[in-house]
């Protein structure tokens, strides 16, 4: 059988990886990775087999089946290649994990695994919940199915809460909350108000929450949650952040701190200002959102959107969103690109990318919005969407350049490919004009096979732009200084340009001439070196022969070759080696106020026995209050 098993996965992901897809976390992807891996650990445990070999197995299915199926030896290496890397990512925790269920299944009391091993096996090890039943069936055991679900809401529960305490508020509504809410004869939420801006809305409280129970009502210093009949505010949800703003009423004013939706319920939380005040359900509010806030965020929000249609622009249409944060000061875009198999991301790609996006802005394109049938959006051609995403039916399209209705009315027109459409509930510009400017900031890998790109819109762009000319300017302006205060401006500008919140390839171009400086220095630095080292050995081989010829028996003399120590000993060693005699060099740098000092003496001489070098030397720099270290074969030297 498991050869059989084998066999029937290799097939199954050679022609799905063929056609394009790939194994991954979510949809369509996920079901290939439990593919994979549950024929990954028939390899290891069941047939014995080597690390490695269920993705060298590529190469018989392309020789049995690729004449009929040519699509196999043309994506040969691709296939190939990401069932190793997913094999070998596998294997990491393959050993681990199957020793963790072997324990747990020893551990069990009657027929029943746990919900929390199953859920422990697939958080910590990977292991897909069908593969951990697929074991438990071998070993005559049932999964606890409802416990590892429970498990794994617990968790999303937990990282939720985590998320929303970060941003300013830890109540959720579970869905015995929510439940409790339709017995109550409580409407969900008419947030359509979301798209209209700068207007005050007005509303009724229809439940209070605290976390743990609702309320009739709360007091000043209460942290709760407050559902609406309707509203203006943006609950979190699609990558966007939440709107912030006031509920007031009688009773005074309600700071709402963040906005979640529960299950068409939207919970604005936050507490009541002031020292003293009462609220209850029934109250009548006016929701004033921070539009000032919102209109930082929006734009970010539309320039991912053309982000989007740019890297399919420029990296392919292999490109699929993964995910997104649009907050008020800056974008986040995660994407699928595998550099080993799609190529690598570079400087020129991340410049036409920003292009791109910053050509629609100065092109000052309207930007369209229209609520319409799942199905009749589905036929846009070029339409893109968050795959596995949940979409409502009506569900909103959103346009760059293009009115919804046109796109409508002729739905395959190839044009339409040009454009960037998604669907998206957000809150959007109106215009491309309003973005001001695009910065993409950075580009990075997060996960196997999907990257990252940070970007800031507006002032922020604007001010990253700036930022990047002006020290490109200095990167070119240092160029013409001088070898002495070279070494420290490079120094000082790396680090300056590694912490800078500037345009990526713009901060590739300058690190590329900041090689160059560095380049420049070094060859500067090489020819100062030998010309100190010409300079010194002349110079005190030359006085070494005067003092000679005057009948002394030492030499001591300046050099000015500022701190090079390397020069000052070549000339002491070749006045010893040369002359035989006792010599005391040293250079000044003017410019730190310090001195280098070389001293030599002829070992196993007369002069030797009566004159040790580094007493000798020690000696000399004491007016200095210099330091100098021990003497070796016959030298010293100190500062």
């Amino acid at each position: 059988m498991a050869y059989r098993v084998v066999a029937d996965h290799i097939r199954t992901l050679s022609f799905a990886i063929a056609d394009g897809a790939s194994p991954g976390n979510e949809g369509r992807e996920y079901v290939l990775r439990r593919i994979l891996r549950r024929a990954v650990r028939y390899c290891s445990e069941v047939l014995k087999a080597p690390e490695g070999f269920f993705s060298r197995l590529v190469r018989i299915v392309v020789e049995v089946m690729g004449d009929v199926f040519p699509e196999l030896k043309q994506h040969e290496a691709r296939i190939g290649d990401i069932i190793a890397a997913e094999e070998a990512s596998f294997g990491k925790t393959l050993v681990k994990g199957i020793e963790k269920f072997k324990k747990a299944a020893q551990d069990v009391q009657g027929r029943i695994l746990s919900g929390q091993d199953a859920f422990i096996l697939w958080d910590t090890y990977g292991f897909p919940l069908d593969l951990t039943q697929l074991m438990a069936e071998e070993r005559g055991l049932i999964v606890d199915v409802d416990g590892f679900n429970n498990a794994m809401d617990e968790a999303r529960e937990k990282s939720r809460s985590a998320r929303n305490k970060q941003a300013g508020g830890a109540i959720v509504m579970d869905a015995d909350a929510t439940s409790a809410l339709h017995k109550k004869g409580v409407s969900t939420t008419d947030d359509s108000f979301k798209f209209i801006w700068f207007q005050p809305h007005e509303s009724v409280i229809k439940a209070i929450y605290n976390g743990s129970e609702f309320m009739e009502n709360a007091t000043a210093g209460d942290d709760v949650g407050i559902v609406l009949e309707s509203t203006s505010f943006y609950a979190e949800q699609g990558g966007q952040i939440f709107d912030t703003g006031y509920l007031d009423g009688s009773f005074g004013s309600f700071q709402v701190c963040n906005v979640q939706i529960f299950g068409g319920f939207v919970l604005h939380i936050g507490s009541l200002s002031g020292v003293s005040g009462k609220f209850s359900v029934g109250d009548k509010v006016t929701c004033k959102v921070d539009y000032d806030r919102r209109r930082l965020i929006a734009p970010n929000h539309t320039c991912t959107h053309m982000l989007n249609f740019a890297l399919r622009e420029v990296l392919g249409n292999h490109v699929d969103q993964k995910g997104s944060i649009v907050l008020p000061e800056k974008l986040r875009f995660d994407f699928s690109h595998d550099p080993n198999r799609d190529g690598a991301i570079n400087a020129d790609h991340l410049r036409k990318i920003e292009a791109i996006v910053n050509e629609q802005i100065k092109s000052e394109l309207d930007v369209y919005s229209k609520e319409v049938t799942l199905a009749e959006a589905k036929r846009i051609n070029g339409l893109r969407a968050v795959f596995g995403e949940v979409y409502p039916d009506p569900v909103r399209v959103v346009a760059v350049g293009k009115k919804v209705e046109d796109l409508l009315a002729d739905p395959e027109n190839k044009e339409w490919s040009s454009i960037s459409s998604e669907l998206c509930g957000g809150t959007h510009i109106t215009n491309t004009r309003e973005a001001k400017a695009f910065a993409l900031l950075s580009e990075e890998g997060i996960a196997k096979g999907v990257r990252r790109i940070t970007a800031v819109t507006t002032e922020s762009a604007l001010k990253a732009m700036e930022l990047g000319d002006l020290l490109l300017k200095e990167v070119d302006d240092a160029s013409n200084m001088e070898v002495r205060l070279l070494e420290k401006k490079v120094a000082s500008l790396k680090t300056t340009v590694d912490s800078a919140s500037i345009p990526a390839a713009q901060k590739a171009d300058i690190r590329a001439k900041i090689a160059q400086l560095q380049n420049q220095l070094k060859k500067a630095q090489k020819k100062i070196a030998e010309q100190n080292m010409q300079r010194a050995v002349t110079t005190a081989t030359e006085l070494a022969a005067v003092a000679a010829k005057e009948g002394k028996t030492f030499c001591v003399t300046r050099i000015d070759v500022g701190l090079d120590a390397a020069a000052l000993r070549e000339a002491v060693s070749k006045v010893v080696q040369q002359k035989g005699m006792p010599v005391m060099v040293f250079s000044i740098d003017e410019t730190t106020n310090k001195a280098v000092v070389y001293a030599g003496v002829p070992e196993k001489s007369e002069q030797s026995k009566l004159l040790e070098v580094s007493e000798w030397l020690t000696n000399a720099l004491g007016p200095l209050k210099g330091r100098c270290g021990k003497g070796k074969g016959g030298l010293a030297t100190g500062q």
